[in-house]
């Protein structure tokens, strides 16, 4: 008996070939090993999965659909004004939000936007560093320092908007916007130290500290996290994901580091009367100096290494993600273009060899769908045979992918779309193939050409329960009617000829039910005999 849940693409489908899963399983056995057995670190994995379940960081938390009021329309407007705008600060923060990654100048815009909104807030840190890194903070010169950031900003934004967005112009952006955040960073850093180089921290004892000494030790605190904004500047440029121009970029900035800690951090060059009494500076009485600035210099380095390595991962990455979409849009314009073709044959093939129309398809429907019934399947599967044996002409209008054609890439609905049209094709074919293996059958016994090969290439076209079903009641329908090869037959002469030429085809089963309820069968054909026509 059949499947009393098999979907349209599952007819005549013969399943002789155990599943791939069994076969491993049993290959594992005859080897001495259990495959469901745990390692220890199988146990470290699932324990690890259940923690960041209840975490909440790589699995989701199974909600529970416990029932609780409705939210009072304040509170969810505000719930959905939140959403809102946290979707949209994510989307100013967001490097690949509707970006084509095969579009050079798409890429770098989008980056660049990014990278302007990450300079507006760098900006107001910039300010407040300069603010608070002085006990008497020079307003002409925050201004001045107010004034340059909103020109240059200015000027970017300017260079990044401007029509038509040309990759020469994103290019000059991200150096210039790059350029600006590390020389901005180095300025407010440079300016942190001045102030708070008066003080000395290694010399003089702490509990003789004054309050003057207590400021310029804030001072100093407040220059240390101002050296943050060095590697927060690199880590911004880094965000481009282009190793050359974080190379090019890094060198200038070693070297004004490097400038800033011997000129202005520990001024060098008062101790620099003789080669001697810079040695003896350095190596003898101040030697922590020395160590201070060969750190810093190493930390630098150290940090760019790992940054250019980190970008370096991911232009290759970015690279293979661009080969894919390549191949992918490739296959997109092949797939279009075969599906389109398959539609076109399918659509030619149903207009000028199908020997139904569409009440010839429906009766025969009918006729199948009933002898289901007396054959015990299930109310939905003789519905799924009636759809499956009219699908040929009620669907096959739906194959067409006009509107997708002009489509230069495809969504994922579009895809979902098209799979489905796919399907229906798939099925589609089948059901012809179905109708064209009756006609083909009958032709050759009224002909006398049904030789022993011939009977055994129809036996092995689609030889499931549902095919056979449709099929006896194809021939049914052809015995019944007038073709140019031979003349419409009465019904017991119809009958009879299954039982004597045709029995091969047909389980005996499936025949054997059709017998018996043949005079149903017949009251059935008269009364969705619609048309008589004469092929």
């Amino acid at each position: 008996m059949g499947n009393d849940n098999k979907k349209l693409d599952d007819f005549f489908k013969r399943n002789t070939e155990e599943p791939e899963e069994l076969t491993d399983y049993i290959k594992e056995i005859s080897k001495g090993v259990d495959p469901n057995k745990q390692t220890f670190f199988d146990r470290m994995a699932i324990f690890f999965k259940n923690l960041a379940e209840r975490a909440g960081l790589y699995y989701k938390k199974s909600k529970r659909e416990d029932i609780s009021e409705k939210p009072s329309t304040f509170r969810r407007k505000f719930r959905i004004f939140t959403l809102r705008t946290w979707k949209k600060i994510r989307n100013s923060f967001n490097f690949e939000s509707r970006v084509d990654i095969l579009d050079d100048t798409s890429v770098l815009y989008r980056r660049n936007k990014v990278n302007k909104n990450i300079l507006i807030i760098t900006n107001i840190v910039f300010i407040l560093f300069t603010l608070i890194g002085t006990q008497q903070p020079n307003y002409i010169i925050i201004g001045f320092f107010a004034l340059a950031m909103l020109l240059i900003n200015s000027f970017l934004k300017g260079l990044i908007n401007e029509e038509p967005r040309t990759l020469i112009k994103q290019q000059m952006a991200m150096y210039v916007g790059s350029i600006y955040i590390l020389m901005a960073s180095l300025g407010v850093y440079t300016k942190l130290v001045y102030s708070a180089r008066k003080f000395d921290p290694l010399a003089g004892d702490v509990k003789a500290i004054t309050a003057s000494h207590f400021n310029n030790l804030v001072d100093l605190s407040i220059a240390q996290a101002g050296y943050i904004l060095i590697y927060f500047a690199l880590v911004v440029v880094a965000l481009y994901q282009d190793g050359k121009l974080l190379r090019i970029l890094f060198k200038p900035v070693l070297a004004i580091m490097t400038g800033i800690h011997i000129i202005v951090m520990y001024p060098l060059f008062e101790h620099a009367s003789s080669l001697q009494e810079l040695y003896n500076y350095l190596f003898a009485e101040q030697n922590n100096v020395l160590i201070d600035i060969l750190l810093r210099t190493i930390l630098l380095i150290i940090f760019n290494v790992a940054l250019f390595s980190s970008v370096t991962i991911g232009e290759m990455m970015n690279d293979k993600r661009k080969q894919e979409l390549i191949k992918r849009r490739e296959m997109e314009r092949d797939f279009k273009a075969v599906v389109g073709d398959v539609f076109d044959v399918i659509g030619v093939f149903n207009s000028h060899t199908i020997n139904q129309n569409q009440e010839d398809a429906h009766r025969v429907a009918e006729l199948a769908s009933r002898l289901a019934n007396v054959l015990g399947l299930s109310a939905n599967v003789c519905t799924e045979i009636y759809d499956y044996s009219v699908i040929h002409v009620d669907h096959v209008k739906e194959l067409n992918i006009l509107e997708y054609e002009s489509k230069e890439t495809l969504n994922e609905n579009d895809y979902q779309v098209i799979r489905e049209k796919t399907i229906l094709g798939s099925v589609i074919i089948k059901r012809l193939q179905l109708n064209q293996k009756s006609e083909d059958i009958m032709r050759a016994h009224f002909e006398k050409t049904n030789d022993p090969n011939f009977i055994e290439k129809m036996k092995r076209v689609q030889r499931s329960q549902e095919g056979q079903i449709i099929l006896l009641m194809e021939m049914y329908d052809i015995l019944r009617q007038s073709r140019n090869y031979k003349n419409k037959l009465k019904h017991k002469r119809a009958v009879e000829l299954i039982q004597l030429e045709f029995t091969e085809y047909f389980e005996p089963y499936i025949l054997d039910r059709f017998i018996k309820y043949q005079l149903e069968f017949e009251t059935f054909y008269q009364k969705y005999k619609f048309s008589d026509r004469s092929a």
